[in-house]
């Protein structure tokens, strides 16, 4: 299944009352486009599903990517803009569709974790469910990279961005900075940037679930993100966006 595909399954409407899902069409669509692939469903919140494949030694992971998949729009709608650009609600169902695709493609490593989240346009209770899931799972992660779109990058005409990164030692860093070097890619560096699920995982929920060293990579696009109108999203950066995301979530640090 091509990625446009998947964007347009994907961008419908999903939205909660920070409690519970309240409309699940992006639920549905999640659940059935995973259904059949090698991942299992290791949890189901009122809030977040969580993906993943064989546990690693010790119930340890390498990375926990999250994409929240709840949405502001009143009506989600995709559209070819013109050769370059697709027009559409896309916050966020344009990472929802990048990582799963990497999934049903089989190119993220065992040792990852993927999450869809709610609640993240208000108080992220989504990932917080996610960290407490994983704390009675008593699974350790070893990185978490947050998914969204953005509109910092658009004018530079950057493929992906890395915003509000958070815990990694210097070590890591310099690995993080070499992935991105060798992509050969635009992209822009945002330390502190709007706030989102970086937040919660960094912060972590307390001695069962510590915070996790992570980042966010997001998309950008151009125009309002929650406006009606939609936003735009260049063709041209899906690619090096799931090229980059698939090494930093395979990425052995």
């Amino acid at each position: 299944m091509e990625y446009v595909e998947l964007l347009n399954r994907l961008t419908v409407d999903c939205k909660d009352d920070g409690k519970q899902f309240r409309k699940q069409d992006r639920i549905h669509e999640v659940k059935a486009l995973l259904e059949n692939s090698d991942y299992e469903l290791l949890g189901e919140g009122n809030l977040s599903l969580l993906y993943g494949k064989s546990a690693g030694e010790g119930n340890t992971y390498r990375t926990l990517v999250s994409s929240h998949v709840d949405c502001v729009y009143k009506n989600c709608f995709v559209e070819d803009e013109d050769e370059l650009c697709w027009k559409g609600t896309f916050d966020n169902s344009a990472t929802n569709a990048a990582v799963i695709d990497l999934m049903l493609r089989g190119e993220l490593d065992e040792s990852v974790l993927v999450a869809f989240t709610g609640d993240e346009e208000k108080d992220s209770a989504g990932a917080i469910e996610i960290m407490q899931m994983l704390g009675r799972m008593e699974c350790r992660v070893g990185k978490a990279l947050v998914l969204d779109v953005t509109n910092e990058g658009w004018e530079e005409e950057a493929a992906f961005s890395i915003e509000n990164d958070r815990g990694f030692d210097i070590i890591t860093g310099y690995h993080i900075v070499g992935l991105l070097q060798a992509s050969c890619t635009a992209c822009v560096l945002v330390h502190e940037a709007e706030p989102d699920e970086t937040w919660e995982y960094g912060k972590g929920i307390g001695p069962e679930m510590p915070g996790i060293p992570c980042l966010s990579l997001c998309l950008p696009v151009c125009g309002n993100m929650h406006g009606e109108d939609g936003v735009l999203l260049r063709k041209s950066s899906v690619t090096p966006y799931e090229d980059i995301l698939r090494n930093l979530a395979n990425a052995v640090f």
